[in-house]
């Protein structure tokens, strides 16, 4: 079961600096051990950094958000509506004081530029499970709006949408490029598949990709420790967000996302929101 692989990670502290060190936390990626008794799906690797994506600019990506837990970047996130910010559950559970929680906005970098936001309120959605990782995704509310330059909505997709596997979809976020590695400073994007949600499940032990799942990667592209809770988008609207996947980050096993068009997901958020 899961419950026994869904571990804080370690493997990369040496890596990151003293300040950096909150993202480890908060990502879930599955040690190649404990699947490694399962054949991975194999695909020919794509040349390209996220892993396997380039710089980004934050005026093609104006609804990204990085989670900062005590000033530092723990989890990717976006804007759904001036006032709410969408994430991944597991970013933000259990749930912490919103005192030491805030959203930086407008800026491709990491450390510096944009605008800070402070957390009025965050809620996971009330049947996350931890142990398997379903139903991963949190809303959060700021104190006050995201209206500055470069900060816009992203449109979520409707309930019950369905996007069939090739479908082309833009991953971004401040995660690692390359295991072991540090946090780039600079936004990074990548352009992956859709995986067949019935090839997603053969790539993992049965039971761990379950409906409210959507997978994409590809070999040589993923997200990646400090992803997490970051934003799949295809044509304008969010289809995913970032949730689970191997620690190696290399995209032979597939990459999985809450599924935001979900019915259980999809209408969490707008019965919190409104969106």
């Amino acid at each position: 079961m899961k419950v026994f692989v869904i571990l804080a990670l370690c493997l990369a502290a040496v890596y990151a600096g003293p300040d950096e060190d909150i993202w480890l936390q908060y990502n879930k990626r599955m040690p190649a051990a404990y699947y490694s008794l399962k054949e991975p799906i194999y695909r020919e690797p794509v040349n390209g950094r996220i892993v396997g994506g380039v710089d980004a600019d934050i005026e093609n990506f104006p609804y990204q958000l990085s989670l900062r837990r005590l000033g530092s970047h723990s989890c990717g996130a976006s804007i759904i509506s001036s006032n709410w910010a969408l994430s991944a559950a597991h970013c933000t559970h259990p749930l912490p004081d919103v005192s030491i929680m805030t959203l930086r906005a407008g800026t491709a970098n990491r450390l510096e530029g944009g605008q800070i936001f402070a957390v009025a309120e965050i809620v996971n959605h009330p049947n996350y499970n931890p142990s398997n990782i379903e139903l991963d995704v949190c809303v959060l509310r700021t104190v006050e709006p995201m209206n500055g330059y470069f900060m816009e909505p992203i449109n979520l997709v409707p309930a019950e949408t369905y996007y069939p596997g090739g479908t082309r979809a833009v991953l971004s976020g401040w995660g690692l490029t390359s295991v072991p590695g540090s946090l780039p400073v600079i936004l990074q994007m990548v352009d992956i598949p859709v995986i067949n949600h019935d090839e997603c499940k053969a790539g993992w032990p049965a039971g761990w990709v379950t409906d409210d799942m959507l997978c994409a990667s590809e070999s040589g592209r993923d997200a990646c420790n400090g992803d997490s809770g970051g934003p799949l988008v295809t044509g304008g609207r969010q289809i995913g967000i970032v949730s689970w996947g191997a620690t190696n980050c290399l995209g032979n096993e597939p990459g999985v996302y809450a599924r935001v068009a979900y019915p259980a997901i999809r209408n969490f958020i707008t019965d919190v929101t409104g969106v």
